[in-house]
């Protein structure tokens, strides 16, 4: 019984974040947004921890003209409360093995100021052509998937960064 009053909360809270941030959802946008790839390709426990790995691309990379969309020159992920809270690292990759860290810390994306009033955690590098650039957070509690987790991203110049992004991202904590 517990664990289905367990679900049933999860289910609401997600239903209940997508129905309230799809008000924030930009009604200008010069190209196709959605059309850049967020894949969550791995939720693996390390140690004591709790290492999630995404792979974006942009699958039509050009100048942002006729279709194409312009490199992202970074991501902008917020987290839950328990998520910012158990956040140990972050990380990218170009290549999926050799991993740089970033700053693991929340804070304001001034890019995003005039959408949102949400820290984030910035991974301020992006990607190059149709190259996926790969992303890792390591978390110190493990989280349910929540397929309408939300981010922004940002390009080189064509489309600003108000362009909210649904991806599979860290939902509510698992006890």
């Amino acid at each position: 019984m517990k664990h289905l009053f367990k679900t049933a909360m999860v289910v609401a809270v997600i239903a209940a974040s997508f129905i309230s941030l799809s008000a924030f959802v930009s009604k200008k946008k010069a190209t196709a947004v959605d059309a850049y790839q967020i894949v969550l390709i791995s939720k693996n426990t390390v140690g004591a921890n709790t290492e999630w790995t995404w792979d974006v691309s942009n699958p039509n990379p050009g100048n942002g003209t006729n279709g194409t969309l312009q490199d992202i020159s970074h991501w902008s992920v917020p987290l839950t409360a328990d998520a910012e809270a158990a956040l140990v690292s972050a990380e990218y990759s170009f290549d999926g093995s050799t991993w740089h860290s970033v700053a693991a810390t929340m804070d304001r994306d001034p890019s995003i100021r005039a959408c949102t009033s949400t820290d984030v955690l910035k991974y301020d590098i992006g990607t190059t052509g149709g190259s996926s650039t790969f992303y890792r957070a390591t978390f110190s509690a493990d989280f349910v998937v929540n397929p309408f987790a939300t981010s922004w991203v940002k390009n080189g110049g064509g489309i600003q960064g108000c362009n909210l992004y649904y991806f599979s991202g860290t939902g509510a904590r698992l006890d």
